[in-house]
């Protein structure tokens, strides 16, 4: 079994694409991984899209108060349980061989991080 990496998703009323990133999600080819899926105070549809699309890898976190991104994003890493984390954007998705085609690179302990 590969290390797990987490994936965080921060989101703020991010309907609009939310089903397309979570799918691309879904469908990656390594499967070894957990998604952190940080509901930023959201008043639009967020939640019913996820709720469509989850599985058991998802994790579903609720602020009470709109956070920054910054602060959203260390409440999720603190929840996280992988080895690695990785940030997508709420308004953004992957190919289906994102995280296997940068799994080489994660693995060199050459880096310290990693980004594209």
């Amino acid at each position: 079994m590969k290390p797990l990496i987490s994936i965080i998703v921060n989101c703020r009323n991010g309907s609009k694409y939310l089903e397309k990133c979570l799918i691309s999600i879904k469908s990656q080819k390594l499967q070894d991984w957990e998604l952190i899926f940080y509901d930023n105070n959201s008043t639009d549809d967020s939640f019913k899209i996820y709720q469509k699309i989850k599985n058991d890898k998802f994790r579903y976190y609720k602020s009470t108060k709109t956070e920054t991104l910054y602060k959203a994003r260390n409440l999720a890493c603190r929840a996280s349980k992988g080895k690695y984390i990785a940030f997508l954007d709420v308004d953004d998705w992957w190919d289906e061989e994102y995280l296997s085609s940068r799994y080489e690179a994660l693995q060199n302990e050459e880096y310290d991080f990693f980004y594209s």
